[in-house]
C-alpha cells in the first residue's frame, strides 16, 4: 500500500505519474546530455532516485547533490565519495584497482568508508591547485572502464552561485572545465543529468556564462495534470476507507491550482487525518477548513517561505525590489495583471535607484527579470501580454503573507 510521503524523496511504490518522463528522460540520454528543469518541491530528486534505483540497459548511476558544495576540489571529493556510495564495485574497479592517485591515497588509510577517505583526499595535496587535473584523471578512468554511467548532478545552480561568491576565475574555470568534460563525454559511455530548483539557465546567462551549458537538452518536469490529481486523491482516500463526496477533489483542484506533489500530499494526508478523527464523509468545507488551516497555516508557512526567501538569495541585488513587488500586486490581483502593469512597477523601483537604466537598457532589463520570474516558476503567461501566479496555493499564500508589504506606502 502506497504511504502519504511528504517532505522526502519519494521512491518505490509510492512514486506516481512519473513513467513516461522517466522513459523520455532515457531515450534523451542515449545521444545527450540532460538539463532536468523543474520548481522546487515539484518531485525532481525523486525523479533522480528513480533513474538511480532502477537504471535501464545495465547504466551505473550516481547521484551526487552538491548544494552545500563551493569549490572545485570539494566536487572532486564529493564525487569520489558518491562513487563509492552508489557503486562500491565500481569504485574499487575503476579506480581504486588502477588510478595511481588514489591507490596511494587509499594506501594510506584502513577502510575505504567515506569520512576516512574523504580525510585522506584532502591530506593528500594541495587540491585546490590540482582539482583539475585529478578531476580530469578520474574522468579518464571512467572512459577506460567500458561502463555505462550517469552522473546526477543535483542542486547546481546553488554550487555555482556559492563558487562564483568566492571566486569568479575558479567558477569560470570549473565551468569550461564542466563544457569539455560533457563534450567528451558524448564520445563515450558516460552521460551527465543536472538540475535544480534555482534555474540554471537563468543563473547563468545573469552572469554572461550561459553559453557554457547550453549544450544540454533542457527537459522540463510538469505538475501533475488535473486527471492525475483526481487519481490520486481518490486513489489515497480509498485505500484508507476515507468516505468523501464529489465536491472534495474539485475543491482541492480549486484551492491548489497547478499542484506542486509536495502540497498535494500534505493536503491529502490532512484530509485523511481530519476523517479519522471524525469518521464522517468529507466535504468541500472540510477541504477548505484544512487548507486555511494547515497549507495557509503555520504547519506548511516555512516550506512556502523558501519562495520569498530565494529572492533575496539568488537575485542580483537590482532586481530583488522589483521582483517583489510585481509579485506583491499579482497577488493582490483577482485576475491576471497586463504586462504593461508590471512594467510601471519596475520603472518605478529603477527610479530610485542612483545609476537607474532608462530606455532600451531599462526594457532589457525588465524583460530579463519577466523571463527570470517565469524559469523560476513564479510566474506564467495566461493570455497575450497578461501575467499571473504560476501556482494558485502560491499566490494565495503570498497575498496573505506578502501581498500589502509595499501597499501602502
Amino acid at each position: 500500500m502506497a504511504d502519504f510521503i511528504v517532505g522526502s524523496v519519494v521512491r518505490d511504490e509510492d512514486f506516481w505519474f512519473r513513467d513516461e518522463f522517466i522513459s523520455v528522460l532515457w531515450n534523451s540520454l542515449e545521444k545527450h546530455n540532460v538539463l532536468l528543469v523543474a520548481p522546487r518541491r515539484i518531485g525532481k530528486t525523486s525523479v533522480m532516485y528513480r533513474l538511480l534505483d532502477f537504471p535501464e540497459d545495465d547504466w551505473l548511476v550516481v547521484h551526487l547533490n552538491v548544494e552545500e558544495l563551493r569549490t572545485p576540489d570539494e566536487f572532486l571529493i564529493d564525487l569520489l565519495d558518491a562513487v563509492n556510495e552508489h557503486q562500491p564495485d565500481y569504485f574499487r574497479k575503476a579506480f581504486a584497482g588502477s588510478w595511481s592517485f588514489l591507490k596511494r591515497v587509499l594506501s594510506r588509510i584502513e577502510s575505504v568508508e567515506a569520512s576516512e577517505i574523504k580525510v585522506a583526499l584532502r591530506k593528500s595535496e594541495d587540491l585546490s591547485k590540482s582539482w583539475r587535473t585529478r578531476l580530469d584523471e578520474l574522468m579518464e578512468s571512467v572512459y577506460r572502464s567500458g561502463e555505462r554511467t550517469l552522473f546526477i548532478i543535483d542542486e547546481l545552480p546553488d554550487m555555482l552561485n556559492a563558487m562564483r561568491a568566492g571566486s569568479r576565475d575558479e567558477c569560470a574555470g570549473f565551468l569550461h572545465w564542466f563544457r569539455k568534460t560533457r563534450e567528451q563525454s558524448l564520445r563515450k559511455y558516460v552521460r551527465w543529468l543536472v538540475g535544480g530548483s534555482v534555474n540554471l539557465i537563468a543563473t547563468l546567462d545573469r552572469n554572461n556564462t550561459v553559453n557554457l551549458i547550453n549544450d544540454l537538452k533542457v527537459e522540463n518536469l510538469e505538475p501533475f495534470t488535473e486527471e492525475e490529481v483526481k487519481r490520486f486523491v481518490s486513489a489515497m482516500l480509498e485505500r484508507y476507507e476515507v468516505a468523501f463526496d464529489r465536491t472534495v477533489i474539485p475543491r482541492m483542484l480549486d484551492l491548489l491550482g497547478s499542484p506542486i506533489p509536495f502540497f498535494l500530499q500534505m493536503l491529502t494526508e490532512e484530509l485523511y487525518r481530519h476523517w479519522k478523527r471524525r469518521k464522517s464523509s468529507l466535504s468541500s468545507e472540510d477541504v477548505t477548513n484544512i487548507f486555511q488551516k494547515v497549507l495557509l497555516g503555520e504547519t506548511a508557512r516555512d516550506k512556502l517561505q523558501h519562495y520569498r526567501s530565494r529572492i533575496d538569495v539568488h537575485y542580483p541585488e537590482e532586481d530583488k525590489e522589483p521582483a517583489r513587488r510585481m509579485l506583491n500586486h499579482l497577488s493582490r490581483s483577482d485576475n491576471s495583471v497586463m504586462r504593461e502593469n508590471l512594467f510601471h512597477i519596475f520603472r518605478q523601483c529603477e527610479s530610485r535607484r542612483t545609476s537607474a537604466r532608462s530606455g532600451a537598457d531599462l526594457d532589457n532589463a525588465f524583460q530579463h527579470l519577466l523571463l527570470y520570474l517565469q524559469s523560476d516558476f513564479y510566474i506564467e503567461g495566461t493570455a497575450e501580454g497578461r501575467y499571473d501566479f504560476s501556482s494558485r496555493l502560491l499566490k494565495t499564500w503570498w497575498r496573505k503573507y506578502c501581498g500589502f508589504e509595499y501597499a501602502y506606502e
